[in-house]
C-alpha cells in the first residue's frame, strides 16, 4: 500500500507540474506541493537519510541563511515571508524521500516524454493564441515570461530522452528545446528565450560528447536545427521584433538607454546600491522596493511592482550576501546529484543536472524564478525526480 502511494506521489508530483501550460500550471503547481507535504508526513522519518544527502543539505542551508537575515532587518510582518519564498524547494527533497518506499520510479525515458509532451502543448497554445487569436505576447492566461519560463525549461528537459534509450526514436527528444525555444519567441520574451538557447547549447555539448559516433545523431541534429531555425524565421516574419537583436536587446535592460527598459536597469542598480550600503544581510523582503522607488521614483513609482525582476537581485536585497550565498545552493543543488559515485556514470542524471543549473541560473538572471511560483516548483519538483532516481539507482 505505501509502495504504490510512494509512486503515485511522485509519478502525479512530476506530471501535474510539468504538463499543464500558461495558468493552469499554478493549480499544477500547488498541487505538487500537496503531493510534496504528503510525501513528508507519510515518509518523512522513515526515510530521514535523505536529508543528509548533499543536494538536500544544500537547499536547507540556503532557507536557513535566508531565515538567519530576519533578526537583523525585521521591520514588520512582509519580511517574515523571505524564507518562505524558498520553501517550495522543500519539494525536492520530499520527492527524495520516496526513492527507496516506491514500487517503481518513472525512468528518465518516460520523464522525458512528459517534458517533450508539456512544452509541445505549450506550443501548440501559445500559437493559437498568437496566430488564431492575435493576441501579441500569449501567455494562455498566465504572464507571457512565466509561460516562457516554464515551456523552455520543460523543452530543454527532454533532452534527457536522448540518452535514456538506445532506440533511434529517442532523437525526437531533439524537439524539445525548439518547442520550448518557439513559446519564447512566441511570447516576445528575451530571458526565456536566452535561457533556452543556454540550456540548449550545453544539452548539445554533452549530447556531442557522448554521441557524435551515431550518424543517425547528427542527421537528427541538423534536422532539429533547422526545424529551429524555422519557426523563428516564420515567427520573427509575423511580427516579433525581439528575436533578431536578441543579445542586443537582452543587454539594455542592465543599462539605462531612455527607452522603456529603463524600469529595468533601475530595479537592479537598487539591487546594488543595496549591497553597498547593507552587503550582509540586505534590507529585508519587506523594504525590496523601497531604495528603487527613492532612487529612482519617476521610473518605479505607481508601476505596482512587489519585486526587483531577477533572483539574484531579490536575494540580494532581501538577505545581502547572505541571500546570494543562499541562491548559489540552489542553483548549485543539481550538481551535487553528481557527489554521489553511483551518479556520475548516469548520463541522465548528469545531463539533467547541467540543465537544470544552467537553465534556472540564465532564466533568474532577468526574471525572478523563485517564489511560490510554477518556475520553482518546475525546478523543484525535477531535481526531486532526480534525486529520487540517484537514490533509487544506488539501492
Amino acid at each position: 500500500m505505501l509502495s504504490s502511494l510512494a509512486s503515485a506521489l511522485l509519478a502525479i508530483a512530476v506530471a501535474v507540474t510539468i504538463l499543464p501550460p500558461g495558468y493552469p500550471a499554478y493549480i499544477g503547481a500547488y498541487a505538487a506541493l500537496v503531493a510534496a507535504m504528503l510525501a513528508f508526513l507519510v515518509y518523512g522519518w522513515r526515510q530521514r537519510a535523505t536529508f543528509s544527502h548533499p543536494t538536500s543539505l544544500a537547499i536547507l542551508a540556503a532557507i536557513l541563511l535566508v531565515g538567519a537575515a530576519l533578526p537583523f532587518v525585521y521591520r514588520g510582518p512582509p519580511d517574515l515571508l523571505a524564507p518562505v519564498l524558498v520553501l517550495p524547494m522543500l519539494a525536492t527533497i520530499a520527492l527524495g524521500l520516496l526513492a527507496r518506499p516506491a514500487a517503481w520510479v518513472l525512468s528518465p525515458v518516460v520523464f522525458a516524454m512528459i517534458c517533450l509532451v508539456g512544452s509541445l502543448i505549450a506550443l501548440v497554445g501559445g500559437a493559437y493564441e498568437h496566430l488564431m487569436l492575435g493576441v501579441y505576447r500569449p501567455g494562455l492566461g498566465n504572464n507571457p515570461i512565466h509561460y516562457a519560463t516554464l515551456a523552455a525549461m520543460s523543452g530543454c528537459l527532454a533532452l534527457v530522452g536522448v540518452v535514456s534509450s538506445g532506440a533511434p526514436w529517442r532523437y525526437l527528444f531533439l524537439l524539445g528545446p525548439v518547442f520550448g525555444l518557439g513559446c519564447a519567441v512566441i511570447a516576445d520574451s528575451r530571458g526565456p528565450m536566452l535561457g533556452a538557447l543556454a540550456m540548449a547549447a550545453v544539452g548539445m555539448v554533452a549530447l556531442t560528447v557522448w554521441l557524435w559516433r551515431d550518424n543517425l545523431f547528427r542527421i537528427a541534429l541538423l534536422i532539429s536545427a533547422g526545424i529551429a531555425v524555422g519557426l523563428i524565421v516564420y515567427l520573427v516574419g509575423s511580427g516579433n521584433a525581439r528575436v533578431a537583436g536578441i543579445v542586443q536587446s537582452g543587454l539594455d535592460i542592465f543599462r539605462f538607454t531612455g527607452g522603456s527598459d529603463d524600469i529595468r536597469a533601475a530595479l537592479y542598480a537598487s539591487a546594488i546600491e543595496i549591497l553597498r550600503t547593507s552587503p550582509v544581510v540586505g534590507v529585508g523582503l519587506g523594504q525590496i522596493m523601497v531604495t528603487a522607488q527613492t532612487l529612482f521614483p519617476e521610473l518605479v513609482l505607481g508601476t505596482g511592482l512587489e519585486n526587483l525582476h531577477a533572483d539574484w537581485a531579490n536575494f540580494a536585497a532581501m538577505a545581502g550576501a547572505m541571500g546570494l550565498l543562499a541562491w548559489l545552493l540552489l542553483l548549485a543543488a543539481p550538481l551535487l546529484l553528481l557527489v554521489g559515485r553511483r551518479a556520475r556514470p548516469d548520463r541522465p542524471t548528469v545531463l539533467g543536472s547541467l540543465l537544470l543549473t544552467t537553465g534556472q541560473l540564465t532564466l533568474g538572471v532577468s526574471n525572478a524564478t523563485f517564489g511560490i511560483l510554477p518556475q520553482t516548483v518546475i525546478y523543484a519538483v525535477a531535481l526531486g525526480y532526480f534525486l529520487a532516481w540517484t537514490r533509487r539507482r544506488s539501492q
